[in-house]
């Protein structure tokens, strides 16, 4: 995949902080970075990203429920940036659902990226259940995020506590989960590998009727059964991958990689998965990833 083909996005304060990180980790020119918000804070250090604030005059705060002056608001500042979605094929769009700005723009996002023919990945925070009043903001929203989206991926955000408390690192930066999806994402698109995977081969997996994700494990070489074990770990939202149509995978190594660990890795995730499901595997050898093994998987039909 060719230099800023792929778009990464962030919508919404929280979304633009994950969707920061997330770009920080991939491969020099891999990705182009949008950063879509009300409050310009969310633009504070963003200094190899485009940012579009969604405000009237000086008016700097959030559109709190208001998702419609959001939308609005989108329309009328994107025609800058059409470029951006023109000259890319996958767009990955991060938001955190419950608020006015993710929750208002992030469907209007995907249909302006389908627009230009991308292929379109949306992921979407889901909020804590104690938050009614966010849910039912993110409940309503979802709906039409799905429809426009290739893919949704939802992540609820109980589970990114947890998982923050276990690697002693911050929830709502993603405890470090959504930077490892997108970084496993761009790396198995943007980079030839011995296997090679692209655009087609996602495109003939989230095709698939029914609910998508994305999961990722990285261990260590001499640990490859931990590597699924982390990966079927990812916070998800209620949903279970056992049964899935459709899967497209790779396996990333050092050179001390072997068709060993590819096999195993490989076999020991794909065993849960439905008898016929169609399989993509991909895998590829890189000098940085030497005594570590990375698993990402595509999955759909759930």
């Amino acid at each position: 995949m060719d230099r800023s083909a792929i778009l990464i996005i962030g919508a919404g304060g929280l979304g633009c902080k994950w969707a920061m990180q997330a770009h920080s980790r991939c491969p020099d020119n891999s990705a182009e970075l949008l950063l879509i918000d009300v409050d310009k804070k969310s633009f504070l250090n963003a200094n190899s990203a485009h940012c579009l604030q969604l405000s009237l005059g000086d008016e700097d705060k959030g559109t709190a429920t208001l998702r419609r002056m959001a939308k609005y608001r989108l329309r009328d500042g994107i025609g800058g940036f059409k470029n951006l979605f023109s000259t890319s094929e996958l767009v990955i769009i991060l938001s955190g659902l419950g608020g006015g700005t993710g929750s208002g723009i992030t469907a209007e996002l995907a249909n302006i990226a389908k627009e230009s023919d991308n292929l379109i990945i949306s992921i979407v925070g889901i909020p804590f259940a104690e938050q009614p009043f966010r849910s039912t903001i993110a409940k309503d929203s979802l709906p039409e995020i799905n429809k426009s989206s290739d893919m949704c991926i939802k992540l609820s955000m109980e589970r990114l506590a947890w998982q923050a408390k276990d690697r002693n690192s911050d929830w709502e930066s993603g405890s470090e989960w959504i930077e490892e999806l997108v970084e496993g994402l761009v790396t198995t698109l943007a980079k030839v590998g011995k296997i090679n995977l692209d655009l087609m081969d996602l495109k003939s997996i989230v095709g698939k009727p029914g609910d998508s994700t994305l999961v990722v494990g990285i261990g260590n070489t001499d640990e490859p059964e931990k590597v699924v074990k982390i990966a079927q770990k990812s916070p998800l939202y209620d949903i279970n991958v056992e049964g899935a149509k459709g899967c497209l995978i790779q396996v990333e190594g050092g050179p001390d990689m072997t068709l060993s660990h590819l096999n195993l890795v490989s076999d020991e995730f794909l065993s849960v998965l439905d008898p016929n499901c169609q399989v993509i595997l991909g895998a590829r050898s890189s000098e940085e990833m030497s005594g570590k093994l990375r698993l990402v998987a595509v999955l759909s039909g759930i």
